[in-house]
């Protein structure tokens, strides 16, 4: 039997989202039509097809939902885990070793981001701000980690809502070249990541 969930409810379901952004993954955000991508949602998480079809009328729709979800656990789970009592370098590490960590895992969901933003400027501008103030958010969050760390004499930067932005334009990149068969496991990666970023970027004395 599946279950009819409300199409608010449907929205946020895990299952769902998860259900679809390994969907989008592997045949495009173009691949699949609506049809076959609520029938394969509904055979793999046995929600009834016509919630499904409330809930997302258009495979925009599916995609937006994906890319909301995925960057408000990244956010939001990042804001909720810092330590403000750690020391700035600290707060530092434990933000890169999440991001890259957090990014591996969400890695279809962000590529999908990148992919709709653009559309969303043009056509659904309330939809665009949804998500650019959350990633807003966790930018001024890493700026504020910086500024602190300058205060204390951790960082020696002047700037720090440029370094800002190339710290996580840095941590980006991993999705661009990491291959988890290629020699180096995640939590190693993340090492690397953590030494670049502290001492290169922020010029951390060692």
């Amino acid at each position: 039997m599946t279950a009819d969930i409300s199409p608010h409810v449907l929205r946020t379901t895990a299952p769902v989202l998860d259900c679809a952004a390994r969907l989008f993954a592997e045949h495009g955000s173009r691949g699949m039509p609506m049809s076959a991508l609520t029938h394969r949602i509904a055979a793999d998480t046995g929600i009834d097809t016509a919630s499904l079809r409330r809930a997302f009328p258009t495979r925009f729709d599916l995609a937006f939902a994906v890319v909301l979800r995925s960057t408000r656990e990244r956010v939001n789970g990042q804001l909720a885990e810092d330590d403000v009592r750690a020391c700035p370098t600290d707060r530092m590490s434990f933000l890169v070793r999440r991001h890259v960590q957090t990014g591996w895992e969400h890695r279809s969901a962000t590529a999908l981001r990148e992919e709709i933003l653009p559309v969303l400027r043009a056509i659904d501008p309330p939809r665009h701000r949804d998500i650019t103030a959350l990633t807003r958010t966790y930018r001024e969050h890493v700026r504020e980690i910086i500024v602190g760390g300058v205060a204390s004499g951790a960082f020696q930067v002047r700037d720090a809502g440029r370094t800002a932005d190339d710290v996580l334009e840095t941590l980006d990149s991993v999705l661009h070249w990491y291959e988890p068969d290629g020699g180096l496991s995640l939590p190693d990666l993340a090492t690397v990541y953590v030494d670049l970023v502290i001492h290169h970027h922020l010029k951390s004395p060692r």
